[in-house]
């Protein structure tokens, strides 16, 4: 059964209300939950302990994503078209999106769409040139292929 604490959490969610103020940066949040597991980042805290090994973590769903990767091995989100299963339920969100193919990132520059947040980061970079993470550059030949695609 659903408690109606639970049901007034959930709803903020999906309010633009964040009373919940950092004291360290000016972040802010929906709950006094997001509040604690933000300061924690800050302070270094890692309250949740893996019972199987040194790893600590923030909040919970951080130790049970690794107690899955990890430990478990349990692939709990299952595809419903084909044999695929994964250990996020963002990775079988995104997954699905192969065989619906919706791209809900569009490219505000160009036509391109993307299917997940880290590709359309990506692409973005062919716009501009820049490097994306570990310092690797995109050359220019990847932006003379983006302009050929583009054309």
């Amino acid at each position: 059964m659903f408690k109606l604490s639970s049901l007034r959490r959930h709803l903020k969610t999906h309010s633009d209300e964040k009373r919940h103020m950092c004291h360290l940066c000016p972040k802010a949040f929906h709950t006094a939950t997001l509040l604690h597991n933000h300061v924690n980042t800050h302070t270094g805290n890692k309250p949740h302990k893996c019972s199987e090994c040194d790893t600590a973590f923030v909040t919970r769903g951080e130790l049970a994503r690794h107690r899955r990767y990890k430990h478990t091995l349990e692939k709990p989100f299952k595809c419903t078209v084909c044999e695929y299963s994964s250990v996020e339920a963002s990775k079988m969100r995104r997954h699905v999106r192969s065989h619906t193919g919706e791209r809900p990132y569009p490219c505000d520059l160009c036509s391109y769409a993307s299917k997940d947040a880290y590709k359309l980061k990506r692409h973005k970079l062919t716009h501009t040139g820049k490097t994306l993470g570990l310092g690797s550059s995109l050359g220019p030949q990847v932006l003379n292929i983006h302009w050929i695609r583009v054309i």
